[in-house]
């Protein structure tokens, strides 16, 4: 489409018509989109055409093309928390969500359903749409933000060091651990919430060394197994320094506590399944994170039974290769209810994060599909940390995104800058 008016401006007049200047834009490749930055060189091609007033579009008499670069970067502003992801799925049955801090609700959407959601921002039949009620979060339509050709970023912006817990005395075989305090009969580690096998193995063991506190209480009517663990830093990744990657074939608590040392240094939780190839004993049980209304996952600091409430230093992840099906899915699945996890920060790009109560949470959730089952998420995407810093700024400085090239999840702020290649000027 020419970018003059029928008025441009006459260059000569020789007594047949006017002739005058049109410019076009005739092309424009980006950068690319990706998961963690959205940043490179981008071109354009700007076509300028001399022509008589009245002639045919094909008539011209001069023609020039110009193509330019620009470096196009786009960044979420590490200390605008309104602008991050503090709750992002493909999937959403939102429900009756409350929002307490600052944060977006990021969709992630195909390309044909814009036609159809452009016309609904800042409305409540998006909010319907996603499946939510805005009774509980003030404006809640427009802190949704529908996103197309975007992923969420890898699970590698949680790693440092990266360090895998192993077996003790097998040096270099993945731990696997099974926590579980409602079938208790495992081969090799009965009447034990919690287990262990090695990464080759197909059979349980009991794990010595662990400080456990177990008991039978009098619960709902009947007595029930439960059971205090605590991982401390010199039961897991052993004699390493650095981020501790712990990894589960199952977490089923429903009574139990499970309490782990991070204040020295950050624990990721890895969430397995049989489609990694890692052998598991467990039957028809599912892989899956399920904490009860009545039983409790958080970090604590050294020789303290108090959640620190810092969700940067408790990360949840899943090591799933395919999509879930929706809510439907059983597996790679995290299942929340009440205040039983209070502070992590949720990283499962192809898995799925259930309600089965009304539930709080500190940090964020970044997921394939969200299911809220009908049931209330209290969100706030805060840090117990003192000073000023927001939740981001923390988890940057601590997982060194700077280094990682990891520029923010959330609405983005895209800019050019000119002058990253030569100008090509070519007349005809």
């Amino acid at each position: 489409m020419a970018l003059a008016s029928n008025n441009s401006i006459n260059m000569r007049e020789d007594g047949i018509s006017k002739i005058e200047t049109f410019y076009r834009l005739r092309g424009y490749s980006s950068p690319g989109t990706s998961g963690s930055s959205d940043s490179g060189e981008a071109k354009f091609i700007i076509e300028g055409i001399v022509r008589r007033k009245g002639a045919s579009p094909n008539s011209y008499l001069a023609r020039s093309r110009l193509e330019r670069s620009l470096y196009i970067q786009s960044w979420v502003d590490i200390s605008r928390s309104d602008d991050w992801a503090i709750l992002a799925a493909d999937h959403f049955e939102l429900g009756p969500i409350q929002l307490n801090s600052p944060g977006q609700i990021v969709w992630h959407t195909s390309e044909n359903m814009v036609s159809q959601i452009a016309g609904q921002c800042k409305t409540a039949n998006l909010v319907q749409r996603l499946g939510g009620s805005a009774r509980n979060t003030r404006n809640l339509a427009a802190r949704i933000w529908p996103v197309v050709n975007q992923k969420q970023p890898p699970t590698t912006i949680f790693k440092t060091t990266g360090v895998k817990d192993s077996v003790p005395g097998r040096t270099g075989e993945i731990r696997i651990w099974r926590i579980d305090d409602e079938y208790l009969s495992p081969p090799g580690c009965t009447w034990r919430v919690a287990c262990q096998r090695g990464s080759n193995d197909n059979t349980y063991s009991r794990p010595s060394g662990i400080e456990r506190l177990e008991n039978w209480q009098h619960i709902d009517g009947r007595w029930q197994f439960t059971a205090t663990i605590r991982l401390r830093e010199e039961d897991i990744c052993k004699g390493q320094t650095g981020d501790c990657h712990v990894y589960l074939d199952r977490l089923n608590l429903k009574h139990s506590k499970l309490l782990i040392e991070n204040d020295s240094r950050p624990v990721v939780l890895h969430l397995l399944g049989a489609a990694q190839g890692h052998s598991n004993n467990s039957g028809d049980q599912t892989a899956a994170m399920s904490i009860g209304a009545n039983a409790l996952v958080c970090g604590v600091d050294a020789n303290s039974t108090t959640c620190n409430r810092r969700p940067e230093r408790l990360i949840i992840s899943t090591e799933a290769t395919a999509a879930p099906d929706r809510c439907s899915t059983q597996h790679h699945r995290l299942n929340l209810a009440g205040n039983s996890l209070p502070a992590a920060w949720i990283l499962m790009r192809q898995g799925t994060v259930a309600l089965q109560a009304d539930t709080q949470l500190q940090g964020m959730i970044w997921t394939h599909s969200f299911c809220s089952n009908n049931h209330r998420l209290s969100l706030n995407a805060s840090t117990q940390t003192a000073g000023s810093s927001t939740l981001t700024q923390q988890a940057a400085n601590l997982w060194d995104w700077g280094s990682k090239g990891f520029s923010g999840y959330g609405r983005r702020i895209t800019r050019g800058i000119r002058g990253t290649g030569l100008d090509q000027f070519q007349r005809f």
